[in-house]
């Protein structure tokens, strides 16, 4: 066996080495057949039973990757390295049992960043993340570059890592599970849109958190480019380390270079001159943290040397993703909205701000220990209902009561009838749960497919 006091992470650890893959689910997966590509020895262990992981059986076959299922052995632990996926959490008993062993430890995501020859675009944060990636990438393809879009955001770094073209761009939606395991993962352009009480079960705290976040500019130098949200002072103090070169957005300047709006248009200032992109009314995507994402992305794009006609053209073009504040119909006056990706007090609070009507908010679900009291402010003034579901139901109904009416559903069905029961024309139906999904559903896009084919069930014909 390798010495492991002698592994130097980088690609050049993979050839001939032994490791364990922990983890069967999409990222686990695709790490473990691109270390097998590269000479890796790879022995995956899961610890769900194999009945629940079908699909993970047969690719592993495919791939003819020895397996585990159902706990991890002693087989597991003679590696030497270990490559965790994201879901598991730092104090998982097999992590604990690594580094009592001494084993070193990487993610799926930097050792994907390994044999990816494009330049990186890595986009974190508690709220915004996925649509400030899927909308960079747009301007980027719009530019006419070759570019992968991966990450959090649906596909595994590690499918697509290899396809990225060093003429285009590789745009990564980076969570801060993946954070945790950075070792050599340097992008060359990093985006910190906000910092807020989100993950906090399983970080362990809101500092910690907030370190994890920022571990995605520590191997920047100067050559390389930090946008990040000039409001947020959790985020301009993590960022007050950083050794790359500051992008600043905010609603009003913030420096040089910086994104900001004047007048009621989005602006870029570069250099000391200033460049009109878009009015805001004609943005794709509505509310005034979209705004922020917007600028973001543009900042982005800049730093990557993509000029403003490509920039313009898609931030009227783009229409957002599935599952952020997404306009499901309209029916009998009342708007119905789903915003399943809300899984946070801060994304809801976002929501509640961008509707422009009165809001039937129908929330609840995993809790992630978080302070839902920061909501009544927003509820006092937007909300004329509240509808709870889920585990967090009673919690979200102590930390809500006097701002508004509060009542428990069994079921999203429930809520979605009772919702329509209570929703007066001009008002809005919102499903922003503030929550995971975990406790009723598979993940959020299961909850927001759910919701959106009972409000059609229901709609008028």
């Amino acid at each position: 066996m390798t010495d492991r006091k002698k592994i130097v992470f980088g690609p050049e650890a993979v050839p001939g080495s032994r490791v364990t893959v922990l983890g069967a689910a999409r990222s686990g997966l695709a790490a473990a057949e691109l270390l097998k590509r590269h000479g890796a020895s790879v022995f995956l262990s899961e610890s769900a039973p194999a009945a629940e992981k079908a699909e993970a059986v047969q690719r592993l076959s495919a791939a003819s990757i020895p397996a585990e299922f159902n706990g991890h052995s002693d087989r597991a632990f003679e590696a030497d390295w270990m490559l965790v996926s994201p879901g598991i959490p730092p104090q998982a008993s097999a992590l604990k049992i690594a580094a009592g062993k001494g084993i070193p430890v990487a993610g799926e995501l930097e050792a994907a960043s390994w044999y990816c020859r494009a330049p990186i675009v890595a986009i974190t944060g508690s709220n915004g993340k996925s649509t400030v990636t899927a909308l960079t990438g747009e301007i980027l393809k719009a530019a006419g570059l070759p570019v992968v879009v991966a990450g959090n955001i649906g596909r595994a770094f590690s499918e697509d890592a290899e396809k990225a073209s060093p003429d285009g761009a590789a745009v990564i939606e980076v969570s801060s599970f993946q954070m945790e395991t950075v070792r050599t993962f340097r992008p060359r352009v990093a985006v910190f849109l906000n910092l807020t009480q989100d993950h906090i079960n399983w970080h362990g705290s809101f500092e910690a958190y907030g370190r994890a976040k920022a571990r995605i500019f520590e191997n920047q130098t100067a050559e390389d480019t930090l946008v990040v949200f000039a409001a947020d002072a959790g985020v301009t103090r993590l960022a007050a380390s950083a050794r790359s070169r500051i992008a600043r957005f905010d609603l009003k300047p913030s420096g040089d270079p910086c994104g900001f709006v004047r007048s009621g248009v989005l602006m870029l200032r570069e250099s000391g001159a200033d460049h009109e992109l878009v009015p805001m009314d004609d943005l794709g995507i509505r509310g005034e943290h979209n705004v922020l994402n917007a600028l973001a992305s543009a900042l982005a794009c800049r730093a990557l040397d993509v000029s403003l006609d490509p920039i313009r053209r898609t931030l009227r073009a783009f229409r957002g993703l599935p599952h952020r504040l997404e306009f499901v119909l309209e029916c009998g006056g009342v708007a119905w909205i789903n915003d399943s990706k809300g899984t946070n007090v801060d994304s809801v609070r976002y929501a509640l701000g961008s509707v422009g009507r009165p809001v039937i908010l129908i929330a609840g679900g995993r809790d992630k220990d978080s302070d839902f009291t920061v909501l009544r402010d927003g509820l006092k003034a937007r909300a004329r209902a509240v509808i709870l579901i889920g585990e967090a139901a009673g919690k979200m109904e102590k930390a809500f009561a006097g701002a508004c009416p509060t009542e428990r559903a069994g079921s999203l069905r429930e809520s979605v009838a009772r919702a329509r029961s209570l929703a007066r024309p001009g008002d809005a139906v919102l499903l922003s749960p503030a929550c995971a999904s975990f406790d009723m559903f598979r993940n959020f896009e299961d909850r927001g497919d759910q919701f959106k084919a009972l409000v059609r069930e229901g709609a008028d014909p």
